[in-house]
């Protein structure tokens, strides 16, 4: 497995008005760790991960926010109210015209590329198949997925795989669950409702439990092995970083150890960079 890395990035002031920039939100890095992607005020950017310039993606008219890189590097994918609600965009990662892939009234959330790259997963809620047995609610979106190319959509299953993430080889999906509705960002809390650590096989449709903490698990993502995964976690107290094993779900190591504010947004590139904002920074 190769060596895990953290990314500690700083933005220059120039491309975010001349503040220095705080409450950087939803940064997600890309595949190679040569860059970052992320939410300001409603705005999308891109800085390299080393720090320096952000560059616009998205110029005002709209909220956009979370970004997903394609695995190639190419494309960024994103949720947008441009066209009135949150819908699916897709855009060069470089920077470019944006088009839209989702026409649908319910909010559309993009977590993931296929690991072809040519079909994005989001979450949307537009009503469950008639062999599901889910409560038809509002905070139980279903999990699709829609073309790069075209737009088409399909539904990938009903139960909603909230920030979903594709293994290496694709034949596993990460991703928190959803068992009634709590604030997203609410700390502390220890409910019948608070999220663990799932793993989903679409070939099979097996569902296998990771993480049973009586507090908030959430935000997995894979490592390049495949089996090791990290994700954001209360267990010691605040939202911190650990790892855990896909095949040894029992063991969870502390990464990172902050005291005083939670992390939030957790990404990793193929080389095990992880990427997360703290403290309004990323």
């Amino acid at each position: 497995m190769r060596p895990l890395r953290l990314l500690l990035l700083t933005t220059t002031a120039a491309a975010l008005a001349q503040a220095p920039p705080l409450w950087l939100r939803y940064p997600a890095i890309s595949p190679d760790g040569a860059s970052v992607a992320f939410s300001y005020q409603g705005d999308l950017y891109r800085v390299p991960s080393a720090g320096g310039a952000a560059t616009p993606l998205t110029v005002g008219g709209s909220y956009s926010s979370r970004p997903v890189w394609s695995h190639d590097g190419r494309w960024i994918a994103f949720a947008s109210d441009r066209s009135g609600n949150l819908d699916v965009y897709v855009m060069p990662s470089q920077g470019g015209e944006a088009r839209r892939l989702t026409h649908h009234s319910a909010p559309d959330l993009p977590c993931a590329f296929t690991p072809d790259d040519k079909e994005i997963l989001f979450t949307s809620q537009r009503g469950h198949s008639a062999q599901s047995r889910q409560f038809p609610g509002r905070s139980f979106p279903e999990t699709w997925l829609v073309s790069r190319e075209d737009g088409r959509t399909r539904r990938l299953t009903d139960t909603t795989l909230e920030n979903a993430a594709y293994g290496p080889a694709g034949a596993r999906i990460l991703f928190q669950d959803v068992k009634g509705y709590e604030d997203p960002f609410r700390k502390h809390h220890t409910s019948a409702v608070t999220r663990d650590i799932w793993s989903f096989q679409p070939a099979s449709g097996a569902f296998t439990r990771l993480t049973s903490f009586k507090g908030e698990d959430r935000n997995p993502v894979f490592g390049s092995d495949g089996d090791t995964f990290y994700y954001l976690s209360e267990r010691a107290g605040s939202f911190n970083v650990f790892r855990g094993s896909v095949a040894h779900p029992d063991q969870a190591e502390a990464v990172t150890r902050f005291r005083t504010h939670p992390v939030r947004f957790l990404t990793a590139a193929r080389d095990n960079t992880l990427c997360f904002a703290y403290d309004g920074e990323i």
